[in-house]
């Protein structure tokens, strides 16, 4: 958590590998985050209660934009918490949204074609960002039906982690909506100068 305040996240999406740390643990370093923790499909089973926000919304260029959190369920149930149906959960969550931003965004987990068949039934998401690709499009997507830009993460793997960072470029109108995407994934390498502070983290916690 440490490292991901350093870095300045905007927002995160809880995934399957946060809620096997157990309620207890989980929320306490949900409690460290200096930025926006997000499901909007994760309850805890003892109070019927969403663990995190379900969306947050955050100014960008004098945009107000909207990003909504969707966690995909473990291989195997975890204590403590219920992940509901995802499409519920936008079906719910993106027109409360729309009431307060103009551009929306959801980050998940799911394998992309699965957040690919949920841009397409649910209208009202400008920009999906999946996981756990079968493949990395080479492209952002426009999903059928709905228009909404699809893209995924690279697939995390052992000592691979962090090798390429993704950058999508967009333009927004007036009204919200994004147009001319550029996506591409940015190879890190000797060529980018380390960060001293992360550096100094990175020490602090490898001794």
């Amino acid at each position: 958590m440490a490292g991901l305040n350093l870095m300045g996240y905007n927002a995160m999406a809880l995934g399957p590998n946060e809620l096997a740390l157990g309620p207890d643990v989980l929320q306490k370093r949900m409690a460290e985050a200096q930025f926006p923790i997000l499901s909007a499909n994760v309850a805890i089973i003892d109070s019927g209660q969403l663990l995190a926000l379900p969306y947050t919304v955050l100014e960008v260029g004098g945009h107000q934009v909207g990003v909504i959190g969707l966690t995909r369920a473990p291989d195997a149930a975890v204590p403590g918490f219920q992940v509901l149906d995802p499409q519920e959960a936008l079906a719910k969550f993106v027109p409360e949204l729309a009431q307060q931003a103009a551009t929306i965004i959801v980050l998940t987990n799911l394998p992309y074609r699965a957040a690919q068949s949920l841009a397409s039934v649910v209208p009202g998401i400008d920009l999906l960002i999946a996981a756990r690709p079968e493949y990395i499009p080479a492209q952002v997507v426009l999903a059928p039906g709905t228009g909404a830009m699809i893209l995924s993460a690279e697939m995390p793997t052992p000592r691979h982690t962090g090798r390429r960072v993704g950058r999508l470029t967009v333009t927004v109108g007036a009204d919200g909506k994004l147009s001319a995407p550029q996506w591409q994934t940015v190879a890190m390498g000797p060529q980018i100068a380390d960060d001293a502070t992360m550096r100094d983290l990175l020490n602090r916690f490898s001794q």
